[in-house]
């Protein structure tokens, strides 16, 4: 007897669905990828395959850019990105973390120059998990969440 797959959260024709999100994550993720315009559809406190709740963002029409990507993979780096084109899976990855994130998150330190000049920030990865990262100006390490995203 074959198991009937309900949907919890409504198709999109074409977009990106964003998978695997931390529950605490999924409305922060989706106010800072959503542009103006968007259609988007949120799904919290889901049950994985693997027992643990996740979070789930779909965005309708659109896929992510490389800065929108850098910006999840600061606030989720076990994420997963669907690509939907044509109520179909076309590509699935998890998120890439680059070795740095270029002017995309505030540092966290009050008395890092960043936060008084105008100058780009820059953070190098020290660790992939859990995601660490050290502000190229200041010299002070953190994790990834925690950093104000611009």
């Amino acid at each position: 007897m074959s198991a009937e797959r309900t949907r919890q959260v409504e198709a999109i024709a074409h977009g990106t669905v964003i998978d695997h999100l931390p529950p605490e994550h999924t409305l922060k993720a989706a106010t800072v990828l959503a542009l103006p315009d968007d259609q988007i559809f949120i799904g919290m406190n889901f049950i994985s395959k693997k027992g643990v709740a996740k979070g789930v963002i779909k965005i309708a029409g659109r896929e992510l850019n490389q800065m929108s990507l850098s910006q999840l993979a600061l606030m989720a780096p076990e994420a997963t990105i669907n690509i939907i084109r044509d109520y179909k899976v076309v590509s699935k990855q998890l998120i890439s973390i680059p070795k740095s994130f270029d002017n995309i998150a505030k540092c966290s330190n009050p008395n890092c120059i960043t936060n008084f000049q105008n100058c780009i920030t820059k953070f190098e990865v020290i660790e992939k998990k859990p995601l660490v990262v050290r502000c190229f100006h200041c010299e002070r390490s953190f994790q990834g969440d925690s950093l104000h995203l611009r």
